[in-house]
């Protein structure tokens, strides 16, 4: 089992911290709450909590992030990009290791 000090997870953490701080910036509040979820999830070592609800995160269409129009564009899909790349990362990494992905990385 990998701690919850893990390369993965810190990697997850960063880029969502990251991703929450734009998100602020671009005071998108409610976007912003969805995806502390999820940090705080990993900081208390929840990891399969943190993947549902990034799974369960609406990316496309009506009222989804891609139908977001930012401020800064760059810094935004930047983030966003880096935060997926790190959840999909810990997603995979996760559901390889123990068949559901439950009580991995705890």
């Amino acid at each position: 089992m990998k701690s919850q000090n893990s390369p993965e997870i810190t990697d997850a953490l960063t880029a969502t911290r990251a991703f929450v701080g734009v998100l602020r910036a671009e005071e998108l509040f409610s976007w912003a709450e969805r995806f502390e979820i999820i940090v705080t999830n990993l900081e208390t070592g929840k990891t399969a909590e943190a993947i549902h609800s990034y799974s369960n995160t609406k990316y496309t269409g009506p009222g989804s992030l891609s139908d977001i129009f930012a401020k800064d564009e760059k810094a935004f899909y930047s983030a966003w990009g880096a935060c997926s790349k790190a959840l999909r990362s810990l997603q995979r990494l996760t559901h390889q290791s123990s068949g559901t992905g439950e009580n991995f990385l705890r």
